[in-house]
């Protein structure tokens, strides 16, 4: 990445063209257009240098906002410093004028919400598989101080040999040990109480909140708290309170360990070192599978659309609820 501002400075009368041109020169042949949202565009290409498909996801820094005013640049701070197997790789940050290029690792897979519109829900041992690459991450994060703190199935993709990476780190920061952030990022769905509730949040907290979130979409198939009814949902989140469908038939262990991950107190959610060792996941050895290791393509995870009703799930009535007390098999 060059050394020049953050600041924007005025934009092409055709950047899309003079982009193209830029990443050609550094060996990137855009392909197509594969996402976009309100500040960014996601395109596919071919990298010279990494002789492989990568994701280009093109910013555009002319609008005056709070994401690229106070996001971005730690964005670009932050991925440049990770190196983990289940990260997604930033090769390189190339910019041009008003827009900034970042060179990562495509999940050619699809994504971890896709997989599980597919099969509708994961088998546990699978489950394992995934979640336990996605633990070992969030430990390395940890180390690195770093919060994510937007995890959520579609940020979770998939390599060619069905390895998961945490990707997009747009509202990522650095915390300290005891420092607290005020600021609301991530979806609701996967938010902590307490930044429902507006309170001061220490980091790593909100992360494993949001992986127990995880964690329940990918075993049940469905959101753990109905989020259309924001107010019930909090005072569910706040008793504790966690349903499970009787006709998905979960271990006992998997039960446990959603239900602590999902604590309304943030000092008594369980830590990544802890969650490793847990009855569920603690014979199950961390690895990262290769091409001479992977399974067949019948097993793979071909991604599709997940559908947003799944939600409606959380309101069927006489689901038990699952609390301190409570907890059968």
């Amino acid at each position: 990445m060059s050394n020049s501002s953050l600041e924007p400075t005025q934009k092409s009368s055709d950047p899309c063209v003079e982009i193209k041109a830029l990443l050609l020169a550094h060996g990137v042949h855009i392909r197509k257009l594969i996402g976009s949202g309100a500040y960014a565009k996601v395109r596919l290409a071919w990298n010279d240098r990494e002789d492989q498909l990568i994701a280009v996801k093109e910013i555009d820094r002319s609008s005056n906002s709070e994401f690229v005013r106070k996001f971005l640049p730690r964005e670009i701070d932050i991925v440049r410093r990770l190196e983990h197997k289940n990260i997604i790789k930033v090769f390189d940050i190339i910019e041009m004028g008003a827009y900034i290029c970042f060179l990562e690792e495509f999940g050619s897979r699809g994504d971890l919400l896709s997989l599980i519109k597919k099969e509708k829900r994961l088998e546990e041992e699978k489950g394992k598989f995934i979640f336990r690459q996605m633990v070992d991450a969030l430990q390395y994060l940890e180390q690195m101080r770093v919060v994510h703190r937007d995890l959520k199935c579609e940020n979770i993709v998939f390599d060619d040999c069905d390895n998961i990476k945490i990707s997009d780190f747009g509202f990522s920061r650095y915390m300290l040990p005891g420092e607290k952030s005020r600021t609301f990022c991530g979806s609701r769905a996967y938010a902590a109480p307490e930044i429902l509730r507006s309170q001061p949040y220490s980091g790593f907290g909100v992360d494993i909140w949001s992986a127990g979130v995880i964690l329940y979409v990918m075993l049940v198939g469905l959101m753990p708290y109905d989020e259309t009814k924001p107010r019930k949902m909090l005072e569910k989140q706040m008793r504790h309170r966690l349903s499970f469908p009787s006709r998905v038939n979960l271990t006992f262990e998997a039960k446990i360990l959603i239900f602590d991950m999902l604590h309304p107190q943030p000092d008594k959610r369980k830590q990544c070192k802890d969650i490793i060792q847990t009855n569920w996941l603690k014979d199950t050895p961390y690895r990262v599978l290769s091409s001479k290791t992977t399974h067949s393509r019948e097993d793979s995870f071909s991604p599709t659309t997940y559908s947003e009703n799944a939600r409606a799930g959380n309101s069927v009535a006489k689901k038990p609820d699952i609390t301190a007390a409570r907890l059968q098999t």
